[in-house]
């Protein structure tokens, strides 16, 4: 019997472009392409941030797939730190040009007490969409309110995560600490460095997700401190704002989809009017009742008579 392979053919040429095709928790946004998770596993065991520098830019980390400036390789990831008493700032950033760099998240620290700190990780609002927070949590228990005599149930809850205890952090608050600044620029990278193309969706979202594991999505800033010794100093490519502006529009339109990072509420439509049917009156709203000059309003009906109507 005579065989084709033409189904199989066929089939196989068109698994590229089903590749390429968005999952459901793709943003369309750029940061779709940069893990945040991922950056604050990295950070949370790097004391030295030029090993934090170098991790970032590593294809087997899955925490980069960057392209900003079009050019079909990844970008390299600068990082820089400050420090203004109890807040400190490390911004992940790209040299897209000779002259303008690209800001694509900001590690946000405070110290909050002896051996205490909050840290969250905020995505550029030209990568990600508005107010992305990310941050380290953890399983606790905690009793369930119940009802009778019988022993309270235990039940499993989030609690945010003191992160004094990661390796970077009491650095960055000792007498040790030095303000770090990449020394590499456009065109001038480390000769270990090695670009590779951007991967498709499909399986650079698999790749990245076991980062979500432990770090989650928060609605607001609990580090403002630090975001605000951060904010005059952000680096924002007028190239990068103008690629991915339909990008945004297009975002805030959608409906939000599950998964992903933060997105912004759910749009609602205006409410519309159902128009009377075809032969039947509109109902008009009677007339408010006026009593005559010089006479007391009635404010009950006379017995025996019905006043205006039915309450409505």
């Amino acid at each position: 019997m005579k065989r084709t392979f033409a189904p199989l053919i066929a089939a196989a040429l068109a698994l590229p472009a089903m590749a390429q095709e968005p999952q459901a928790d793709s943003t369309g946004l750029p940061g779709d392409n940069f893990s945040l998770s991922g950056a604050l596993e990295l950070f949370k065991r790097n004391v030295e941030m030029e090993k934090f520098e170098e991790e970032l830019n590593t294809d087997s980390t899955h925490v980069n797939n960057l392209d900003l400036d079009g050019n079909g390789e990844t970008d390299y990831i600068r990082v820089e730190t400050k420090r203004e008493q109890n807040a400190v700032y490390v911004v992940m950033k790209v040299a897209v040009s000779a002259s303008e760099s690209q800001d694509v998240a900001v590690i946000a620290i405070e110290k909050t007490g002896e051996e205490m700190a909050t840290l969250q990780i905020i995505g550029d609002e030209d990568l990600y969409p508005p107010n992305t927070f990310v941050e380290p949590y953890a399983e606790d228990e905690k009793a369930a309110p119940s009802k009778g005599p019988r022993s309270p149930e235990l039940i499993g809850v989030q609690v945010s995560v003191n992160v004094w205890f990661w390796r970077p952090i009491p650095w960055c608050f000792s007498p040790r600490y030095y303000p770090y600044a990449s020394p590499w620029y456009w065109g001038y990278y480390p000769g270990w460095w090695r670009p590779w193309r951007p991967h498709h969706w499909h399986a650079w979202h698999g790749w990245h997700h076991h980062h979500h594991m432990w770090y989650r999505p928060w609605n607001s800033c609990r580090v403002e401190r630090a975001r605000a010794i951060y904010a005059p100093r952000r680096a924002r490519s007028a190239a990068v704002h103008g690629r991915y502006k339909d990008a945004h529009e297009r975002h805030i339109k959608a409906k939000p989809t599950r998964g992903g990072e933060m997105r912004p509420g759910k749009q609602t439509a205006p409410t519309k009017v159902r128009p009377p049917a075809k032969g039947s009156p509109a109902k008009v709203k009677p007339p408010r009742r006026v009593a005559p000059k010089g006479t007391k309003p009635m404010t009950k009906p006379p017995k025996g008579k019905q006043g205006g109507g039915k309450k409505r």
